[in-house]
């Protein structure tokens, strides 16, 4: 009897991969995306297209059906609970085996969502196999594909520190084989290519391939959070970048295993191999969508990009953020990051993070798809250092997608649809999004209104 694969972020930068390499096996794959009418031809024809979603258990039972094994990843903007309830109910079910794609060094940092997935995984009945991947090569492309195209620059915060670059292609590969071949059961890979590379080295491959110089700044992080602030992006966005290239700065991304080679039967791929491939592109040929990790590429007109920030992103980036946000030089960011001070409901101790802002009749408002919200229900009184002051107010968090859609809409009404970006809100098109459009795309997404309480003069 065939077997049933399920392979959820099937058209993400892995999860596509995991496709393709799963139909050249003879197995029955299940592809389980939010919208099934946003997938491409290419992922019908390998497939049963099925609405599958973590954060609607609605939709497992269907997704669970008659299957055998799982290729799981999280998407960025799911809470890690709604993950491990999914990896319950397979278990439940009867899935035999799962393959997880998780992060280098997940087993040691207690920080990260990855790693209580993980021993969610293992405690199950399923065998299991963790996939534990380095920096992916597309990210070059679906993150910083801009820069080299446009500034001839790879412009990333990274030192001169080295990263174990692998392939996505390769990861895909390797799931599809430890999802059908006996020998992986109850496992652990660290996937990385074969040689660690700083950006430097990466710039020359670059230049050699594509036939012009395309250079390395080193910029610092403060650079790099200036220059993605110009272009929207999220301040999630911002500081989980600024964490991962500061693990590559203080050297923890240079370790090379052999565990790709072992299960691919070859060599994994390189940066050259890679570039090579990928030229065209980098030549400006054509425009790739961009993405955070890639891990959940699937989208209608509106979607929610920018996705909770991890522990281990916060602990480099908020102490910066606030010393700068403290310091006489807050104007370069101030206008549109605040310190935000609350008490936690449940531990009764003080919180304050760096958090993003527009304006509106006078109020403070805020999004977030993090779930520190849930400490303002009913409005809470919390303290603020917005543009160099000190302010107090009391904040009242809207999750209901109706409130949401329609404070959104007044921003891009008011801001245009590419500000979007700021408030974790991708728009794809060019037109305004409708309401229901926006209501639709906006899940997971909070709106926090923050009134001012004391007789300071009104923010703009």
């Amino acid at each position: 009897m065939t077997e049933s694969i399920l392979v959820t972020g099937a058209t993400g930068t892995v999860g596509q991969h995991v496709v393709a390499a799963l139909s050249d096996r003879d197995v029955t794959i299940k592809i389980g995306v939010r919208d099934p009418e946003t997938v491409s031809k290419e992922i019908t024809d390998a497939g049963d297209v099925i609405e599958f979603d973590f954060t609607k258990p609605e939709t497992w039972g269907r997704a669970l059906r008659d299957v055998d094994g799982i290729f799981l990843v999280r998407p960025p903007i799911v809470d890690k609970s709604k993950i491990g309830s999914f990896v319950e109910a397979a278990d439940r079910v009867g899935v035999a085996r799962i393959a997880y794609l998780s992060t280098l060094g997940a087993e040691k940092n207690v920080l990260i969502p990855h790693h209580w997935i993980e021993n969610r995984i293992t405690a199950t009945d399923m065998r299991y196999t963790l996939l534990r991947s380095s920096f992916f090569m597309q990210n070059l492309l679906e993150v910083h594909r801009r820069d080299i195209v446009e500034q001839d620059e790879i412009y990333v915060p990274a030192g001169d520190g080295k990263t174990s670059f692998v392939d996505a292609r390769d990861v895909g590969e390797a799931a599809a084989i430890v999802l059908t071949e006996s020998g992986h059961a109850n496992r652990a890979y660290d996937l990385t290519g074969s040689e660690a590379l700083d950006y430097e080295e990466v710039a020359t491959i670059f230049s050699d391939v594509l036939d012009r110089p395309i250079s390395y700044p080193n910029p610092s992080l403060l650079a790099f959070g200036r220059r993605m602030r110009r272009r929207g992006k999220p301040l999630g966005f911002i500081a989980l970048m600024c964490g991962i290239y500061t693990t590559a700065r203080l050297g923890l991304a240079a370790r090379v295993t052999d565990d790709s080679r072992k299960i691919l039967g070859r060599r994994p791929r390189g940066m050259r191999a890679f570039v090579e491939d990928h030229a065209g592109d980098f030549r400006g040929d054509s425009q790739p969508n961009e993405s955070l990790t890639g891990n959940d590429a699937e989208s209608g007109y509106v979607e929610t990009r920018g996705p909770p920030v991890p522990d281990i992103a916060y602990k480099i980036i908020n102490p910066v953020m606030s010393r700068l946000l403290r310091s006489p030089l807050h104007s370069l960011v101030s206008d549109s990051i605040m310190l935000l001070t609350f008490t936690g409901s449940k531990t009764g101790q003080e919180y304050t993070t760096p958090v993003g802002y527009w304006v509106k009749d006078g109020h403070l408002i805020v999004t977030t798809q993090s779930p520190w919200w849930r400490n303002l229900r009913g409005g809470q009184p919390v303290s603020m250092r917005v543009q160099g002051q000190y302010r107090e107010g009391i904040a009242t968090p809207h999750p209901d997608s109706k409130d949401v859609a329609q404070y959104i809409k007044e921003f891009i009404d008011r801001h245009g649809t590419d500000a979007a970006r700021r408030l974790g809100i991708q728009i794809h098109g060019d037109r305004k999004p409708t309401l229901d459009e926006l209501e639709a795309g906006v899940e997971g997404t909070v709106v926090i209104d923050i009134e001012f309480i004391d007789d300071k003069p009104p923010v703009r």
